[in-house]
């Protein structure tokens, strides 16, 4: 198991891996426009792709903790009409800041990865996508 290790005055802490995963999973709770699809989804894509079940395919975030930097990958899907670059700069900055308050760990690295983009109930019917009434008869 991969540790990220703080030196105190008093002895060291290590902090997982995994640990670390759950902050991050946490802290992005809090970014508006972040998506969780859902996990049936998922089990489709799984048969489809006739992957071995214990595959994670969720993937959503995985930190590299190496000997002089920890690197954070993060794997979102996001809302519906909601501005990328902004959504990746709060959620880069949050983890960052969070992480350092509460665990006193520079994170080096933040990289953000758009996997897809969730539609509400109201897109999901092609028929909304486009109007009828709002075309004009040229002919």
């Amino acid at each position: 198991m991969e540790f990220a290790t703080i030196v105190t005055e008093r002895g060291k802490i290590n902090i997982s891996r995994i640990t670390l995963e759950a902050l991050i999973r946490l802290i992005l709770l809090d970014v508006e426009g972040i998506s969780r699809p859902k996990r049936r989804r998922f089990r489709k894509i799984i048969q489809q792709d006739n992957v071995d079940n214990n595959t994670n395919i969720n993937q959503d975030i995985k930190v590299e903790i190496k000997t002089d930097s920890i690197a954070v990958n993060l794997f979102l899907f996001i809302n519906y009409g909601v501005r990328i670059p902004d959504l990746t700069w709060e959620a880069q900055s949050k983890v960052k800041e969070r992480i350092k308050e509460i665990t006193s760990i520079d994170i080096e690295q933040i990289n953000v990865h758009i996997q897809g983009v969730i539609f509400s109930k109201k897109f999901q019917d092609k028929r909304n996508f486009v109007n009828q009434g709002n075309f004009l008869k040229i002919f």
